[in-house]
C-alpha cells in the first residue's frame, strides 16, 4: 500500500463535500438511533422498577392483613386470606423481560414483544397484551429504523457514495492511461484508495458499538460486543470486496455507480423480500385460532363438565391429587373442584401454545435454510441474537412466563385440596415459591 495514495485520498475525502456531508449526516443518524434506542431501554428499565415496587407493596398488604388478624380488605368480605386459594390468588407476580444492555445498537422486536406480563391464573402466554404482533426479524426494511438497521442497509449506500467514481472519474475525464504510467499496479491503486475508506468506516462503526458496550455493561457483555464487532466488519468487508472488483474492472463512474447499486438492490431487497414473500406464502400469517377456540368455545365446555369428569381431567394434570375410592364421593365437593378448573384450561392453553411455537419454528426453520443465498438476513439475525432482541430471545420469555404460569395452577391446586389453613409463615412460603 503507497502511503501517498493513502492520503492523498485522504485530503480528497475531506474537500469532497459530497462524501464528507454524507459520512457525517449517516454518523449523526447513527447517533440518534443509539439514542432513540437508548430512550426505549431506559423506559422499559423504569417501567420493570414500578412493577417490582407495586407487586412489593401488594404482598406487603397481604402480610399486614395476617399481622392484624384480618381475613382480606374490608370492603371485601368475601375474600379469606386464611384460605389457600384466596391467598394464592391475592399474591401479587410478575414475569418480565429485562432489556439487553446492548439493545441500544438494535432495537429487534424488542417493539413487538410485550416485555412484562402479570400473572394470574387464566394467564397464557399469547394474552393480547403480550403478543402484539407475531413477526420475525425477515420483515426487514418494514421494521424499526435502529442502528443495526442502518448498519445493514444503509452503509453499503454510504460506501457506494464514498468510493463509486474511484477509478472511474479517471475513465470518465480519459486520463486513466497517465494514472496506469504512474502507477504499474492500477489495481494496487485502487486497492490503496479504498482502503482509506475501508479504515474510516470500520472505525466508526467499531467505536460506537464499543462506546455504547462500555458505557452500558462494562465488560459484562464483552463476547456479545466482540461478536458485534466482528460480524458488523465482516459484513463490511464482504461490501468492500465485491465494490473492489467493480471498481477495477469498472469503465465509467456511472457504469460502476450502476453495478453497486444493483448488488446492493439484490442483495438487500430483492433476494429479502422475495424470501419473505415466499416465506409468508408457504406459512401464511398464524391467526392463532386454535387458541381462540381454547379460550371462546373450549373453555366454557369444561365449565359444562360435571365433576367427575372434571376431576378425572384434573388427575391427568396432577396425579398428587388421588383420593380413594371411600373418600372420593364425600371429598368431590363443588367448590374444589371449580376452584382447579384453571389448570385444565391452563394445559390446554399450553397445547394450542406449542402448536403455535411449532408453526413458528417451522417458518424460521425456512427462512435459516436460505441463509445460503440471503446473507442479509443472516447478519440481521445473527446482530438481533447478539442484541438479545429477536425471537429466540422473546421465545425464552413466554416459556419463563409459561412455567409460572403452571406453577402457580400446580401451587393452587395443590394447597386447595390439602385443605390447610393458611397462615403468615406459609403464605411467605408462597411468596417464595411463586416469586
Amino acid at each position: 500500500m503507497n502511503l501517498n495514495i493513502f492520503l492523498y485520498e485522504a485530503i480528497h475525502f475531506t474537500r469532497s463535500k459530497a462524501k464528507l456531508y454524507s459520512y457525517l449526516f449517516f454518523m449523526s443518524i447513527c447517533m440518534l438511533s443509539i439514542f432513540n434506542a437508548y430512550k426505549i431501554s431506559n423506559k422499559q428499565t423504569q417501567t420493570i422498577l414500578n412493577i417490582n415496587e407495586q407487586k412489593e407493596i401488594e404482598n406487603q398488604k397481604v402480610l399486614d392483613w395476617f399481622d392484624k388478624s384480618n381475613k382480606g380488605p374490608d370492603d371485601k368480605s368475601w375474600i379469606n386470606v386464611e384460605d389457600p386459594y384466596w391467598a394464592i390468588r391475592s399474591t401479587s407476580t410478575y414475569v418480565v423481560k429485562e432489556p439487553s444492555p446492548l439493545m441500544p445498537l438494535g432495537i429487534g422486536q424488542s417493539t413487538q414483544f410485550g416485555f412484562y406480563k402479570k400473572v394470574n391464573r387464566w394467564s397464557s402466554t399469547y394474552d393480547d397484551d403480550i403478543v402484539e404482533e407475531i413477526s420475525n426479524y425477515e420483515r426487514l426494511i418494514n421494521g424499526n429504523i435502529d442502528f443495526s438497521f442502518l448498519i445493514i442497509f444503509l452503509l453499503p449506500v454510504l460506501i457506494i457514495i464514498m468510493t463509486y467514481n474511484i477509478n472511474g472519474l479517471e475513465k470518465d475525464f480519459s486520463f486513466h492511461k497517465l494514472i496506469s504510467i504512474q502507477n504499474n499496479q492500477v489495481k494496487l491503486w485502487v486497492f490503496t484508495r479504498l482502503i482509506f475508506y475501508l479504515i474510516l468506516v470500520l472505525f466508526s462503526v467499531n467505536f460506537l458499538i464499543l462506546t455504547v458496550g462500555f458505557f452500558n455493561s462494562g465488560i459484562s457483555n464483552i463476547k456479545s460486543v466482540l461478536n458485534l464487532i466482528l460480524l458488523s466488519n465482516l459484513y463490511i468487508i464482504l461490501f468492500f470486496v465485491v465494490f473492489y472488483f467493480l471498481n477495477t474492472n469498472g469503465k465509467s463512474s456511472s457504469s460502476i455507480a450502476f453495478k453497486m447499486i444493483s448488488v446492493w438492490l439484490l442483495f438487500c431487497v430483492i433476494i429479502p423480500g422475495s424470501v419473505h414473500q415466499y416465506v409468508s406464502f408457504q406459512y401464511p400469517v398464524n391467526y392463532m385460532t386454535d387458541f381462540l377456540d381454547v379460550n371462546r368455545k373450549r373453555t366454557y365446555d369444561i365449565f359444562k363438565l360435571d365433576n367427575s369428569n372434571l376431576y378425572t381431567k384434573l388427575l391427568d394434570i396432577h396425579p398428587e391429587i388421588s383420593l380413594n375410592k371411600d373418600s372420593l364421593e364425600i371429598n368431590l365437593d363443588n367448590k374444589k373442584i371449580r376452584r382447579s378448573i384453571s389448570s385444565i384450561v391452563n394445559q390446554m392453553n399450553v397445547d394450542a401454545a406449542n402448536e403455535i411455537e411449532r408453526q413458528n419454528e417451522e417458518k424460521n426453520r425456512l427462512i435459516r435454510f436460505t441463509y445460503i443465498f440471503n446473507p442479509v438476513s443472516y447478519v440481521q439475525n445473527m446482530w438481533n441474537s447478539c442484541t438479545s432482541t429477536d425471537y429466540d430471545s422473546y421465545k425464552k420469555f413466554r416459556i419463563k412466563l409459561k412455567e409460572s404460569i403452571q406453577l402457580r395452577n400446580e401451587l393452587l391446586v395443590l394447597e386447595i385440596w390439602k385443605e390447610q389453613k393458611v397462615d403468615k409463615e406459609s403464605y411467605q412460603e408462597y411468596l417464595k415459591v411463586l416469586n
